[in-house]
């Protein structure tokens, strides 16, 4: 009687650890502008030090309407 192990042949479901998956993409919920004139930077994690616009150095930090429903319901 030949010993096989043809019983125990895994199919490849097995769960696997990926350190580097692609991450859902994230809702912008906040925008950043100027105080002054309004001027919204591409970059807001990075604005510059001024705004190009009308050279003020004031910033502000406000949530984009709708984005905090968006982000709530993303899996």
């Amino acid at each position: 009687m030949p010993i096989s192990s043809d019983g125990l042949d895994s199919s490849g479901h097995f769960a696997r650890y990926e350190p580097f998956r692609p991450q859902a993409p994230r809702a912008e919920v906040f925008g950043l502008q100027c105080h002054y004139c309004g001027f919204e930077p591409a970059d807001p994690l990075h604005p510059p030090q001024s705004c190009p616009k009308c050279h003020a150095q004031v910033w502000e930090r406000f949530a984009r309407p709708g984005s905090l429903l968006e982000n709530a319901q993303r899996q």
